[in-house]
């Protein structure tokens, strides 16, 4: 076909006003499709929210709790069961970040997708670091040692999935949780905060009971005569791979005396009514073999714990291939 002038300008028209058309479509023309973790560090409830091709489903973190429909309609999502208090206007701060106005809220409410945590690390080699995050002008410390930090709440490291999860416990119960971008043996990063910066890195640490310093080699230990700092009552703090231990479990505890005496008295939640129940005591004996090991005899059976940390108030060893953290008494 020959392109006549005023055929030109036609087509021109045409062009410029399709292009117009698609520089102005409603930002909910990203996928929603995926799952989007609330992007809060304290919260009552770790909120997941999963959206499918038609559905709505609700999670308390990795626990499904309901679902339901929903559309989007002139910007707004339209939640077809008004029990779910989560219809409203909606927006995309980012790809990865969504932001929603409730109607039954007063505040708008973010959420972030989650994505597979880029690590070659296991699990456990992650739980044996330390890192500190800087945000917002104050420091978030990471141990899993299960120790609470000032405000009373311990770190977990959890999964769902693929993604890796800076768990905040009180006690037994999840305070909220933070996914993890990437972890290494010399960083981690963050993201899913309430505000600005949204993803905060963080540098590994190695403490000893004195100081703290950035160091990307493998933890230290704190070099003390075991033999004379390990008598006394240590009692559980926490147990690598397990949720947080009760108050009652805590109330277990390992007493080292001199002459080499070792007594064990475990307790134990009976959960058909909630008492807290004393075990038999076990007696022993320990021997002190180097600065980083310990040989403990018990029942006939014998146990080489791992010293990987030790200091006035805190000993962690490692017990049957996890990491056992004490407090002393």
């Amino acid at each position: 076909m020959k392109i006549t002038p005023l055929n030109f300008k036609t087509l021109l028209v045409l062009f410029l006003t399709g292009t117009f058309v698609l520089s102005s479509m409603p930002s909910f023309a990203q996928s929603l499709e995926g799952k989007w973790n609330i992007a809060k560090i304290d919260t009552r409830h770790s909120t997941v929210v999963q959206f499918t091709k038609d559905s709505l489903i609700f999670y308390e973190f990795d626990k499904r709790k309901s679902a339901t429909s929903y559309h989007i309609k002139n910007n707004r999502l339209v939640v077809d069961n008004g029990s779910i208090p989560i219809g409203g206007a909606f927006q995309f701060v980012n790809p990865q970040r969504l932001r929603l106005k409730p109607d039954r809220a007063k505040h708008p409410i973010d959420f972030v997708r989650l994505q597979p945590t880029k690590t070659t690390l296991t699990k456990s080699e992650i739980e044996q670091l330390n890192f500190k995050i800087d945000y917002q002008n104050h420091t978030l410390p990471v141990n899993f040692d299960g120790v609470a930090d000032e405000s009373g709440k311990t770190v977990q490291l959890e999964a769902m999935g693929a993604t890796y999860f800076l768990s905040f416990y009180r006690g037994d119960k999840r305070m909220g949780a933070l996914p993890i971008e990437q972890v290494s043996t010399k960083k981690i990063v963050v993201y899913g905060f309430p505000e600005a910066p949204f993803v905060v890195s963080g540098e590994r640490m190695v403490s000893n009971e004195n100081s703290t310093q950035t160091n990307s080699a493998s933890p230290s230990k704190v070099t003390l005569i075991t033999a004379e700092s390990i008598i006394g009552k240590w009692f559980y703090k926490s147990i690598q791979g397990r949720p947080a231990l009760s108050d009652c479990t805590k109330k277990t505890f390992f007493q080292f005396s001199e002459g080499s005496f070792l007594k064990t008295k475990p307790y134990a939640k009976n959960y058909s009514n909630g008492n807290c129940v004393a075990g038999s005591g076990i007696n022993g004996t320990y021997e002190v073999m180097s600065d980083d090991q310990i040989k403990i005899t018990q029942n006939g059976r014998v146990d080489i714990w791992e010293v990987k940390l030790l200091t006035k108030t805190k000993l962690v060893v490692e017990r049957d291939g996890k990491a056992l953290t004490l407090t002393k008494e």
